[in-house]
């Protein structure tokens, strides 16, 4: 059978042991109130007081900003220019608990540089699996001689079914790899792709992407490989594999056969030619089984 299968796929990792080693730091910045500090600088350096390392001291304040503020819209200030525009919603955001992305990003990056940490507000665009193209602004942190890639708003929880925010912590998006994070982040100068060779609109456009914020019941890993008779296998790299899965082609379900192993669980099923495939993960519930959508794959003929 003449090769038809182009995987428009950049393979995830993420380190999760990494993440786990963070687990006491991560306790203790949650028990860090606001109504203690007037000022987000204030806070920072009370956070961060005793941390020797650049890199927990930018975790420290990652987490913090994802337990405390929430994802809301909210009136936008009046101002004469920039400086006093992002500094006005600093304070907005800080003092109300709540704001957007620019708000999110705005906070990380005054609260890191209060603490010596060398910060940039990256200003772009998002993938999500709702919205294949809306404005976005996420950070990078200078740690270790180089830079990290970071997104405290999608770190601090995810909209729902319904459209409403989830406040539920997502450390995949806390330094991660910049292949990885170029998934589904496309910034308005290439230079903060951080890759070697930055990558069109249009291929990013087309690049598959899957829900690596969750360590724990995202996928970590995916790879595809050709099977006989046509069919393909996916395999995926998930640390609590969800009880049900299905593969979805464009709008229509296949058969599956499923096979888990040693945290990957491997999907095998014949394509019915179509490009678009999605991922979905289900549990079961009083209602029924809910499921939720894990990835979605761009193939191409």
């Amino acid at each position: 059978m003449k090769a038809w299968l182009s995987v428009l796929l950049v393979l995830l990792y993420v380190c999760a042991g990494a993440q786990t080693a963070f687990k006491e730091l991560d306790e203790r910045s949650r028990t860090f109130k606001k109504k203690e500090f007037d000022t987000p600088e204030a806070l920072a350096m009370a956070l961060c007081a005793g941390l020797t390392s650049d890199r927990d001291k930018a975790r420290a304040i990652f987490v913090w900003i994802a337990e405390n503020i929430t994802y809301h819209r909210t009136s936008d200030p009046s101002a004469q220019n920039k400086k006093e525009y992002h500094n006005k919603r600093i304070k907005q955001v800080y003092r109300l608990g709540k704001g957007v992305c620019m708000d999110y990003s705005l906070l990380y990056q005054r609260m890191a540089e209060a603490v010596g940490l060398t910060c940039e507000f990256i200003g772009g665009y998002a993938k999500t699996f709702s919205n294949p193209w809306e404005s976005h602004a996420w950070n990078a942190v200078y740690l270790d001689k180089k830079w990290e890639l970071l997104d405290v708003t999608w770190g601090a929880g995810y909209r729902n079914d319904d459209r409403k925010f989830v406040q539920e912590f997502q450390p995949g998006f806390f330094c991660t790899e910049p292949r990885i994070f170029l998934l589904n982040h496309y910034p308005d100068s290439a230079k903060w792709q951080l890759m070697d060779t930055p990558i069109s609109i249009t291929d990013f456009k087309k690049l598959s992407h899957f829900a690596y914020g969750d360590l724990e019941n995202g996928i970590q890993d995916a790879i595809f490989q050709k099977g006989s008779g046509g069919a393909i296998s996916l395999k995926l790299k998930i640390k609590r594999a969800p009880t049900y899965l299905s593969i979805n082609m464009n709008g229509k379900d296949l058969a599956v056969a499923r096979k888990d192993e040693a945290n990957w669980t491997t999907l095998t099923f014949k394509p019915n030619g179509g490009q678009n495939l999605e991922v979905w993960g289900g549990e079961k519930t009083s209602n029924g089984i809910h499921f939720d959508l894990l990835g979605q794959f761009n193939l191409k003929k």
